[in-house]
């Protein structure tokens, strides 16, 4: 059987397992993805056990392809949420990550300096603590340019192999800890975290009015709206017994029933002029007179136009209610720009819709199209990033992006671009998500069966049980000290706390824990934002570390 065999036999074997180990639970905790790591350690063992060698420069290919793939695919899911993932608490929980970053690697830097410890296996310890698989990347990466040999850097492995589950306990330990220092109860902090976000979440919601102030009697929507909130839409209106699409010319008359799309802010604003009507619900009411469409923006001649470009100046029988991007509703100002695949969510019946419907595109195969010269094309800038070298005051050689920085950066900026001239870089989520993980099952495979056999040998030792401990202070002290402070400053609930601490620590299964803890998005939420701003520090701090202490 050649090598070539063997080698595709053992990555897909050490996958399968992997992804078993990983769905394994215990009270709802798991190694997600991790198993795939374990799976290719003991993979890597046996093989050096029955001298099987698989080439060195095979598995390099691999590991280095796989990290690209999945930064890349990663940047571009991401990407479009992050400016938006800075408000309010978004700049805090990345502060957050700024400071457990910097704690994690100046503690990095004192196990280096006095724990008798080599810098490979230190900044693989400092990267399987934090559970960051693009920081070991970018660890292997620079300790190879700067000269170290395949054996050495292949111990930065199996630290990271040591670190990892320390790392993921550790952050479930800090969890429990800040829940006793600050006697949490569950309840409270959820309606704590309701209460914060009701008054703050940008999303468009939908609410019934009641025209009943005689100031805006006979006066047109389009100068209400004009005078008032450009972000707010009236999509349905009830006159008499009438339902109606209104447009901009359409007056206000006392007594009329006002469906309103628009923020959750502008709801007090709203009821100083108008009367709340919770007893009228129009989108129920009118729904066999009027539809709501969801209507894909397809046709390429749309994408990067304003919205006032697709309503023009005619006076239409339907009005676009919100565009829906990524998951997010935006209010349809008259500027706002349309991105390929947005929904436009139009009201108006189906027959009054034709003309916007061939306009848009509505396309969904087109949608679901894979557009894999885009795709490459924005790889292919990503490593050309990379491989530029970045010059910092203080540190003697130039820093570069390399493999792990630079396709996540090209990634975030096309994926918030969308388009560059005639080339569309969106790429369906589903999509994203299998290169995503089939990017990192490759790393992960690769990392293990490399690091198998040495791992083996290090746990074996009392060397293994001194990792174990550096991992623990590496990962709980930044953590704990972060998360004391933000609590006791900023009072943030406890879920969006632990949620962005996880996502300091790119950790996803100390994220399950916390949510499993009661119904609430905040975790998620919480590890979204700041997840994508740890791993560009995990990645330039990995870097620096290894050029300090070289």
């Amino acid at each position: 059987m050649s090598i070539t065999i063997i080698t595709i036999l053992c990555i897909c074997i050490t996958c399968c397992v992997g992804i078993f180990i990983g769905s394994l639970k215990f009270r709802g905790i798991g190694l997600g993805v991790g198993g795939v790591l374990f799976a290719g350690l003991f993979a890597g063992w046996m093989l050096d056990k029955y001298a099987v060698h698989i080439p060195a420069d095979v598995l390099a290919f691999l590991k280095e392809f796989g990290l690209i793939m999945y930064l890349y695919s990663m940047g571009l899911a991401v990407g479009p949420n992050i400016f938006q993932a800075l408000r309010k608490n978004g700049m805090v929980l990345n502060a957050m990550s700024l400071g457990v970053t910097a704690l994690g690697a100046l503690l990095t830097f004192l196990v280096f300096k006095f724990g008798h410890i080599s810098l490979p296996e230190v900044l693989g310890l400092y990267a399987g603590s934090v559970t960051s698989t693009p920081a070991l990347g970018a660890a292997q990466q620079i300790l190879g340019e700067l000269g170290f040999d395949a054996a050495q850097i292949t111990q930065s492995g199996f630290a990271y192999a040591i670190g990892y589950p320390v790392g993921i306990v550790s952050c479930i330990t800090v969890f429990i800890l800040l829940k006793l220092i600050f006697r949490v109860k569950i309840t409270d902090e959820v309606a704590k975290y309701e209460s914060s976000k009701a008054g703050s979440d940008p999303h468009m919601q939908g609410f019934n009015v009641l025209v009943n102030n005689p100031g805006f009697d006979g006066l047109e929507i389009g100068d209400f709206l004009k005078m008032i909130h450009y972000s707010m839409t009236i999509s349905r209106m009830k006159r008499g017994d009438e339902y109606i699409v209104p447009h901009e010319h359409t007056k206000l008359q006392m007594g009329d029933i006002l469906l309103i799309f628009g923020p959750r802010k502008i709801f007090q604003e709203v009821s100083f002029l108008f009367k709340m009507d919770p007893d009228h619900d129009l989108m129920e009411e009118s729904a066999k007179q009027i539809q709501s469409q969801n209507l894909l923006v397809t046709n390429q001649k749309c994408v990067g136009k304003p919205l006032k470009k697709v309503l023009g100046d005619k006076r239409h029988h339907w009005v676009i209610s919100r565009v829906i991007r990524n998951g997010v509703s935006l209010p349809p100002t008259p500027d706002l720009k349309l991105a390929f695949a947005d929904q436009v969510v139009v009201v108006g019946k189906q027959a009054d819709t034709t003309a916007l419907i061939r306009y848009l595109g509505n396309n969904q195969a087109r949608a679901n199209d894979t557009r894999f010269i885009p795709y490459f094309l924005g790889m292919i800038a990503g490593i050309l990033l990379g491989l530029v070298p970045l010059h910092i005051p203080g540190i003697d050689a130039p820093i570069k992006l390399g493999t792990s920085g630079g396709p996540l950066i090209v990634a975030v900026i096309l994926s918030c671009r969308g388009s560059v001239g005639n080339i569309i870089f969106y790429t369906p989520a589903y999509v994203l998500n299998a290169f995503r993980f089939l990017g990192l099952l490759l790393f992960l495979t690769v990392v293990g069966l490399a690091s198998g056999p040495g791992f083996v040998r290090l746990v074996a030792g009392t060397q293994g049980l001194y990792f174990i401990g550096m991992g623990i202070l590496i990962t709980s002290i930044p953590m704990l000290t972060v998360g004391i402070v933000t609590r006791v400053t900023k009072k943030m609930d406890y879920f969006s706390l632990c949620g962005g601490l996880s996502g300091c620590n790119t950790c996803v299964p100390s994220m399950t824990f916390v949510a499993n803890m009661a119904n609430t998005d905040a975790p998620a939420i919480g590890y979204a934002t700041a997840y994508p701003v740890t791993i560009a520090l995990r990645v330039i701090s990995a870097q620096v570390l290894a050029l300090m202490l070289v």
